[in-house]
């Protein structure tokens, strides 16, 4: 069988789940909608389970691009702060996993996506930092629909891969980005001053982004992101 496009590996956190009367039991698992931007946009999704830090690796020489998707609060121990009360429970072997796997995949120049959690990680991961809270970024309702917009510098990478410089998004976070990482270029904000948006030079295609594109596949401008990934990770 013909190679149908290049392997997207899409991190998997891992949560319980019911398997029939009334017994729970541990899942990895992803939204599915990461798996349908993928395929809508050219790619093969392929879940990359929850691993030592020391296995990041193997993962990595076996797909060509890779999604860091969105989820719970990074622990604020991560970045030398002490636990806001908003501040949900974190999961330390999904930090200790996520961290590893976007410091590998830089340093290998594995093209990557990370979205929402995603893009909070990789800022941390790179010395970075988080505002614990912010009230008005988080409407569960209007999950794939216009909730406000951001503006994108003309001329990065991930304005070329949107195609556009200004954008209706949607917004499912209540952390966001603070200190930025001297690794990291800020190129995307929203009307009240928020970072939506930040990429790193020199890296074939390393883009992370606040709102979650893959809930908003139906729109162009959206599954340009991953067809940009996708792109990318075809020409390794």
């Amino acid at each position: 069988m013909a190679h149908a496009g290049p392997l997207i590996g899409i991190t998997a956190h891992v949560a319980l789940v019911d398997d029939g009367d009334g017994v729970a039991v541990f899942h990895h698992v992803a939204n599915v909608a990461y798996a349908k931007a993928i395929r809508k946009a050219g790619g093969v999704p392929v879940l990359l389970p929850l691993s030592d830090p020391d296995e990041v690796g193997w993962w990595l020489e076996r797909v060509d691009g890779v999604v860091v998707t969105g989820g719970d609060d990074v622990n604020p121990d991560r970045y030398g702060a002490t636990r806001a009360p908003e501040t949900k429970a974190a999961d330390p072997a999904r930090d200790d996993c996520e961290i590893a796997l976007i410091r590998t995949a830089l340093e290998h120049d594995r093209p990557l996506l990370c979205i929402c959690r995603g893009v909070q990680v990789l800022n941390v991961a790179l010395g970075g930092t988080l505002h614990q809270h912010h009230e008005g970024h988080f409407d569960l309702q209007r999950y794939n629909e216009e909730v406000h917009r951001v503006r994108v510098d003309a001329g990065s990478t991930l304005a070329k891969a949107l195609g556009v410089s200004d954008l209706a998004v949607n917004s499912l976070h209540h952390q966001a980005l603070d200190r930025i990482s001297p690794t990291l270029r800020t190129v995307a904000h929203s009307d009240d001053g928020l970072v939506e948006g930040v990429e790193v030079d020199g890296r074939a295609f390393a883009v992370g982004v606040q709102w979650h594109p893959e809930l908003l596949r139906h729109r162009e401008e959206h599954l340009a992101l991953f067809q940009a990934l996708v792109d990318s990770a075809g020409q390794r």
